[in-house]
This record gives structure tokens, C-alpha cells and sequence, in this order.
């Protein structure tokens, strides 16, 4: 079960890199602002999407296989992150799209920050998996 947990973890954690440091940055430099910002905004439905399915699936798999309480902890507080901002933080940020205004950039720093909250807890849980795994085949 580890390894399922690893490969699931690890396919979102880096969709998730790759999005943040190499398609979102390439957008935003090559293309006008508000085009780059509306692909960017068509891309988080698959992104988080793909987050939301990853950590659900894999906190079941941790539940139901018993496993420490450090993972699951992981895993859930990355849910909870990734549910608040697919229907908390990014409706509220679509609908002050365009607008520059004072509550937009908070929400989206916000987004931001929760984004990298939600992959250090992947990473996290990545990083456990493998020693586990690796102390349980020594």
C-alpha cells in the first residue's frame, strides 16, 4: 500500500511543482496578464481536481490499511487545504477576477500560500512513505 500511496503523492506533488515553477511562470511572462491568467484559471479545475483525488483516495487507503496517525494527519490537513481552495478561496477569487483590488491580491497571496502548504504536505507525506518503506524492507 505504501507504494500506491508514494506513486498517487507523487503524481500530484509534481503536477503540482511543474505547474507552479515552470506553466505558470512561462504564461505569465509570455502572454498578456489576463490571457495568462485565463488559461491558468482553466488549468486549476484539473489541478486541484487531480489534488482533491489524490489525497481523498489516499487518505482512505491510509484509513482503511490502519496506518500512523502522523500520515493520516498529513494527508487530511492536505485535504482540508485543497477543499478550502477549490470552494472557499478560488470561487471568491473568480469573482473579483479582474479587478485589482485590495481583496483580490489577498485572496490570491492567500491562494499562493495555501498551494505550497498543500505540496509541503504531500512532500511530506512522500518523504515518510519512502522510509517507511524502505526501513520495512531492511
Amino acid at each position: 500500500m505504501n507504494r500506491i500511496l508514494i506513486f498517487l503523492l507523487s503524481a500530484y506533488f509534481g503536477l503540482g511543482v511543474f505547474f507552479s515553477a515552470v506553466v505558470a511562470p512561462v504564461l505569465f511572462r509570455s502572454l498578456e496578464r489576463s490571457v495568462a491568467g485565463g488559461i491558468v484559471e482553466q488549468i486549476f479545475p484539473f489541478y486541484f481536481g487531480a489534488g482533491l483525488g489524490a489525497a481523498g483516495v489516499s487518505l482512505l487507503i491510509a484509513l482503511t490499511s490502519k496506518m500512523s496517525r502522523l500520515l493520516i494527519t498529513l494527508i487530511a490537513a492536505n485535504l482540508l487545504v485543497l477543499l478550502a481552495l477549490q470552494f472557499y478561496v478560488l470561487p471568491r477569487i473568480h469573482t473579483l477576477k479582474g479587478a485589482d483590488s485590495p481583496a483580490f491580491v489577498k485572496l490570491h497571496l492567500l491562494s499562493v500560500i495555501m498551494s505550497v502548504i498543500s505540496l509541503f504536505f504531500t512532500f511530506s507525506a512522500i518523504i515518510y512513505l519512502i522510509v517507511r518503506t524502505k526501513d520495512a524492507g531492511s
